[in-house]
Parts: C-alpha cells; sequence; structure tokens
C-alpha cells in the first residue's frame, strides 16, 4: 500500500479482515510455536520510495541506495497505467515503469514491482476504462467509500487482466534486475475483494449476487495463480495472502498453490497484533506464522508491515524493535518496509531519527 494512504487504509482495516487479513477464526488450526530459526539471509527492500526532486528523494539517494544492507527497492505497477486500451498501438507502455527504476539498478540493487489491478484507495486509477466500460454497472460496484470495484469473475475483468499480465511478464523476461515481482490479485498487491467488502452493504450484495463464496474466490485466486505458472516465468512471482471474511482457509489454499508453483508468498498485514495473538495460540495475520513454518525453506516467504511504524511502539504496526526479531525467528526471507521507516532507522535529518531502527534492520539482514 502507498504510504501516503497509510492513516486512510489503518482506519478502514481497524475491526476487518483486510490489511492482510488479521481475524481469529475457528477454521484455523492454533499454532504450535516453533523453536528460533538457524540466521539466514534476508532481503530487505525500500517499499516505493521517492525519486529524485520528489520530497526526501535526495534522502533516499544518499542514505539508502548505497545502503548495503539494503537489498532493493519495490515499485508498484497500476494496470491502467500501461494498459493504453486495445485500440491503442502499441496497447501496452511500460516506460513510467521503467523510467524509476535504472538509479537503482545503477546502485547494484534489485528492482522488484507489485502490480496492483484494482487501486488501493478510495478512487481506483488503476483498472482501465476500457475495462470498467466492458463490465458496465451490473459488473462494477462501490467499495471502500468510493471506489468503482470489478466483478472478479467476469470475463470482462479476467481476459483482459490475463492479457495484461503475460505482456507484463514478457516486458520483463530476461531482464536480471528484477527480483521478483508480486501480481495483485484483487486490490492493490494483495488477494483481498477491496477494503469495504465486509464492511458496506452495497458492496458486499454486489459480490453475494456475483457469486462470492470462500470457495469460489478460492477459485478464483488459484486459477490466476495456476494461468501465471502456465507463462513459464522466468523471473521469481509472488503472491500476497489475505483473510477474507475470517476464513483463514482462503489464505492456506492460496499458499498451498503457490508453492506448487515454487512462487513465493506473504502478508502485507505485519503489524502488533501479531505478536501477541501468536502468544496466545491464535493466528498472526492471515495465518502467516503457520504457513511460514510449514513451507521454510521451500520458496520465499515475504512480509510488509500493514502501515508506516512507530519507534515509540504505538498503532497498529508498532515497532519495528519488535517486529523485526519476530518475522525473522518465523522463517521470513523478505522483508519490505516504508520508505519512511528506513529514512528513520538511517538518516540523521529525518524527522523521528531513531538509531534503533538501524540497529534492528541490521540484525534482520544477518537473520537475527
Amino acid at each position: 500500500m502507498k504510504p501516503l494512504l497509510a492513516i486512510l487504509a489503518f482506519c478502514s482495516c481497524v475491526g476487518l479482515a483486510g490489511c492482510g487479513g488479521g481475524s481469529t477464526t475457528s477454521n484455523s488450526q492454533t499454532p504450535t510455536p516453533s523453536p528460533p530459526s538457524s540466521p539466514q539471509s534476508v532481503q530487505l527492500e525500500v517499499l516505493h520510495p521517492p525519486a529524485a526532486g520528489q520530497p526526501y528523494g535526495s534522502d533516499v539517494q544518499t542514505y539508502l541506495m548505497s545502503n548495503p544492507v539494503v537489498s532493493g527497492a519495490n515499485f508498484f505497477v497500476e494496470w491502467a497505467a500501461v494498459d493504453q486500451g486495445p485500440s491503442a498501438n502499441p496497447q501496452y507502455d511500460f516506460s513510467s515503469i521503467d523510467s524509476q527504476l535504472p538509479s537503482w539498478i545503477a546502485a547494484g540493487k534489485k528492482v522488484n514491482l507489485i502490480v496492483w489491478p484494482v487501486a488501493d484507495a478510495t478512487v481506483n486509477t488503476s483498472t482501465p476504462t476500457y475495462v470498467l466500460n466492458n463490465l458496465g454497472a451490473a459488473n462494477t460496484t462501490l467499495c471502500n467509500g468510493t471506489e468503482v470495484t470489478p466483478n472478479y469473475f467476469s470475463a470482462d475483468f479476467q481476459t483482459p487482466y490475463k492479457a495484461f499480465i503475460q505482456a507484463l511478464l514478457q516486458h520483463y523476461t530476461g531482464n536480471t534486475s528484477i527480483g521478483y515481482i508480486r501480481i495483485g490479485l484483487a486490490q492493490g498487491g494483495e488477494t483481498y475483494p477491496n477494503l469495504g467488502f465486509d464492511s458496506q452493504s452495497s458492496c458486499s450484495t454486489a459480490f453475494t449476487n456475483w457469486g462470492w463464496t470462500a470457495t469460489s474466490w478460492t477459485n478464483y485466486l488459484t486459477s490466476m495463480l495456476d494461468y501465471e505458472a502456465s507463462l513459464k516465468p522466468s523471473m521469481q512471482l509472488m503472491v500476497g495472502i489475505n483473510t477474507v471474511n475470517q476464513y483463514t482457509s482462503i489464505p492456506d489454499a492460496v499458499a498451498a498453490d503457490a508453492v506448487s508453483h515454487k512462487f513465493g508468498f506473504g502478508s502485507q498485514g505485519l503489524e502488533a497484533s501479531d505478536l501477541t495473538n501468536f502468544g496466545a495460540g491464535a493466528p498472526c495475520t492471515a495465518d502467516w506464522c503457520a504457513l511460514f513454518d510449514k513451507y521454510q525453506g521451500q520458496v520465499p516467504l515475504e512480509l510488509q508491515t500493514a502501515t508506516q511504524s512507530s519507534p515509540d511502539n504505538t498503532g497498529v504496526t508498532g515497532s519495528l524493535t519488535n517486529l523485526l526479531p519476530f518475522a525473522v525467528q518465523h522463517h521470513t526471507t523478505i522483508l519490505e518496509l516504508y520508505w519512511e521507516d528506513w529514512l528513520t532507522a538511517f538518516d540523521p535529518s529525518y524527522p523521528g531519527y531513531d538509531a534503533s531502527y538501524a540497529t534492528a534492520i541490521q540484525a534482520a539482514a544477518t537473520g537475527q
């Protein structure tokens, strides 16, 4: 999720199963605490860093691009920013994405892409207009307040999105600077329908009318993963896992299918409650603790904090000094951290600078 939307997303997610899907349910087994894992290399990524000329862009260049602890940077790819529509020639224009990558590549860092079919916002800037027009009123609804959300089950959504995914993978085939691509299958780079899905009657009613059940949603997600695998991607693919309407069976099934294709998976909802829930014998957000224990060593296992963190351990996410050791202990191999948190750790001039964050990040990089 975008840093500027962190507060909005937090407000929208209180009490919901979205933002990584942190709900405790009866259909998830009580996790068995695992022993601390052996030290392992952990990739540490900068989430959507500002470019040169943007606020704090020069700080990012000074303190992060050459920082040996930084493995790479993650950039959002909005479907609509690339797909100009079937009447355009060429239909897919990747220049807006490609222009963000060279400075990081030149610094010797990997670049990773997070694909958004639907925006992580209250206005949907990610689904192309022609797709929404083809879907029409019967196959779109308002979620998250005012966001036009497509019927993911409809061929008018799936067919053009699959074509875009194919074009995306073809465009980056052979690019050794790409670390991984996480393809969102719903809102943002995740697998949760929309932040209004289980709290707004008009949104949930529309999905029910389109045939939403835990089984049909799982089938949609796994069928899309199967399609991605059929394209025989040359790069590492990833998928986000989410609990939806308290069904942890959904992330469990998505993780199993991802592993069968050697895709990585992970939660974009790492937060303070994961520590307390695990300690109480309850699932972590989207069941990631149990799933990471189950699939450790088989595929990349990724975590992103739910929002920008707080060195004083307040808010939904809490402090990285608590979260990072817990994440590493539970077999995480990729950590995606907001660029603001990176500057908090390494930029002495950044508001809220806290050297304890640098210590925590450096320890995580070495699997401690």
